[in-house]
């Protein structure tokens, strides 16, 4: 086989050959030249320099004496200089005394010119008496260094000829006959299906590429063998697969790149039963969808087909985990979608229908309760509202009665008496008001009515309220707080129940001897903490989530010895919600609690423009 020269090995190695060998030998010649060409130019400017002063001299005489014509005479001696292009020559005014020029001067340009002094010695003193200029050309130069050049041309042409056949000839007898017998083996093997070894053998790269063909050439005919095995046993293989997939309970797909379904199990495609011809073997997911949704397989899709087809399509395209669709015979199928390293794209459709009726008894279920838990709020609050009036009446006359403001009640006792009934009937009222508030909130019911909110002296009123119960006279209730402290923005009534409740569960809760401390902090990121810590009885651990449900207390001997209905800490919770805050609480056994309220920083109102607070010192302790 003859294959052309341009698409050969060795023409190749040329075309690269060639222009390497003509640039390095134009390189070469140019540096070579260049040199030359400098070491002329400088002998041609050391030519004149030596012409210049020979004329200044000769010239002296004639032009003290204003002599012109021996003043000519030397210039048409200096004129048989080959390389001579024109002189002039000067008085000390400047004034041209005499000048010549060579007849090539028009068609010649001068190539270099020097100019020197004139002087003469008069009288023992050395006097500059005028100047001459004299031009040489280069022409003659010129034209020595284009007949080197024409040499050298042909020299590089001749030696790039030589060598680029020298190449030639080599790269053709090591490189090109082996490549072109492995060539003509790999036709025959292509066209008669005839493996032929090729004999050829060398030390070299060539020499080791053709023993690994003829070991290929062997070993193929081995793996083609064990090929035809291979394809026996994965034959085997795809029927036990297709056996396996088929017995699974869910529907089973495989797209493939092109979201071409290649495999499926009679579960997927007995998705709708009537239409099973629809899902076959080649067609596409979205066509697939598509067919099924204009058949009015799916619920809801009639006068939106396509926004539904799209979305369905994007939600297999993007494999959702869980991509759930409703049958119009009822069914309802999830389908989770998997990728395999291949990109190829493995579809389970599962029936879920029975966990959906459970989840539409659950929800039912759940209405239910949310209406009977709404029942209960509304009748909470309403019973609430109705219990108010007449507390607040019970809790006026017996006030009256104790101050004894319409005469004297007779007995002592009678006044110990409306004493118990006011205690009693306030008692009884903050019951309500948290029952009230509990309800309201729970409701949806409960407004906020923000405003700006000075903490400092917030607490102060609530420390003051505290420290004036009976149950504090053995607990010190110390206020420990900033006077820059930030104000918040939020409902001053919750904020001081906020704190009464804290304020009271601790007194409460702590023995005599024990301590309480009401201090607040800056957080990093902006809010504001406040934390009411004692050291009281504690709390179990396990039961710290479950007190802040409402009507819920500690179960523990200890706390079976306190009042309480179990509204405090739950109404805080809440009322910190509805800020948008949080109540953490802390606590061991015999150690104490601290109880957290945090306002997040988006109703923290920084110190810029906040008025000095005025009053005693923010470190309290009664």
């Amino acid at each position: 086989m003859i294959l052309n020269i341009r698409n050969s090995i060795c023409g190749k190695l040329l075309s690269i050959y060639i222009p390497l060998i003509s640039i390095s030998l134009l390189l070469l010649f140019t540096v070579l030249e260049s040199r030359n060409i400098h070491k002329l130019n400088s002998e041609l400017g050391t030519r004149l320099e030596k012409m210049v002063d020979i004329q200044g001299t000769a010239l002296s005489t004639p032009v003290w004496n204003y002599d012109l014509d021996s003043i000519q005479a030397i210039l048409l001696a200096l004129s048989r200089n080959p390389e001579f292009h024109s002189a002039q020559v000067y008085d000390t005014d400047g004034l041209v005394l005499a000048e010549l020029t060579s007849e090539t001067s028009t068609t010649i340009e001068a190539a270099l010119t020097r100019e020197t002094a004139i002087k003469h010695n008069s009288f023992d003193r050395l006097e500059t008496i005028g100047s001459v200029k004299v031009s040489f050309h280069d022409a003659l130069i010129s034209a020595e260094i284009r007949e080197r050049l024409i040499f050298d041309g042909l020299v590089m042409v001749v030696t790039i000829l030589v060598l680029s056949a020298l190449t030639f000839l080599g790269a053709n007898s090591y490189i090109g006959v082996p490549l072109k017998l492995l060539l003509e083996s790999i036709q025959t093997e292509k066209q008669h299906k005839n493996r032929a070894a090729v004999n050829w053998t060398s030390n070299d790269e060539l020499g080791a590429v053709v023993t690994a063909y003829n070991d290929l050439l062997q070993k193929q005919s081995a793996y083609e063998a064990a090929v035809k095995a291979s394809e026996l046993r994965a034959k085997r293989s795809e029927a036990q697969l297709t056996q396996a997939i088929e017995t699974m309970s869910e529907g089973f797909a495989l797209y493939d790149q092109d979201d071409k379904l290649v495999l499926c199990n009679s579960n997927y495609r007995n998705i709708s039963a009537k239409r099973a011809r629809i899902i076959t073997l080649g067609s596409r997911f979205e066509d697939i969808i598509r067919e099924l949704v204009y058949a009015g397989d799916f619920v809801g899709t009639e006068g939106h087909e396509e926004e539904f087809i799209r979305e369905t399509y994007n939600s297999h395209k993007s494999l959702q985990e869980r991509m759930i669709l409703h049958l119009s015979n009822g069914t309802w199928l999830q389908y989770n979608h998997r990728q395999t390293p291949a990109r190829e794209i493995v579809v389970l459709a599962t029936d879920i229908t029975p966990l959906k009726n459970q989840e539409r008894e659950i929800r039912r279920a759940k209405e239910i309760a949310d209406q009977a838990n709404t029942a209960k709020s509304q009748f909470l609050a309403n019973m609430s509202h109705e219990l108010r009036t007449p507390l607040n009446a019970i809790l006026g006359f017996s006030e009256i009665m104790k101050s004894e403001l319409m005469g004297p009640l007779g007995s002592q006792h009678y006044k110990s008496y409306c004493q118990d009934i006011h205690s009693s009937g306030t008692h009884l009222l903050d019951l309500i008001n948290d029952i009230l508030d509990l309800s309201k909130i729970e409701a949806g019911a409960f407004e906020l009515h923000d405003e700006t909110v000075d903490l400092t002296q917030t607490a102060r009123a609530a420390h003051k309220l505290v420290v004036g119960q009976s149950s504090s006279d053995h607990v010190p209730v110390t206020l420990n707080m900033t006077l820059d402290l930030p104000y918040v923005r939020a409902d001053l009534r919750a904020v001081k129940q906020i704190l009464l409740n804290l304020l009271s569960n601790a007194v409460k809760f702590t023995p005599q001897g024990g301590e309480v401390v009401l201090s607040a902090e800056e957080n990093s990121d902006g809010s504001l903490s406040i934390a009411v810590k004692d050291t009281g009885i504690g709390i179990p651990s396990h039961e710290l989530e479950r007190i802040l449900e409402p009507f819920i207390r500690a179960d523990t001997p200890m706390t079976r010895a306190f009042e309480g209905t179990g509204l405090g800490l739950p109404l805080v919770k809440s009322l910190m919600e509805q800020h948008g805050g949080t109540l953490k609480l802390e606590s061991k056994i015999n150690k104490g609690t601290t109880a957290t309220i945090t306002f997040p920083a988006n109703r923290v109102i920084k110190n810029e423009g906040n008025p000095i607070r005025e009053g005693k010192s923010a470190l309290t302790r009664v």
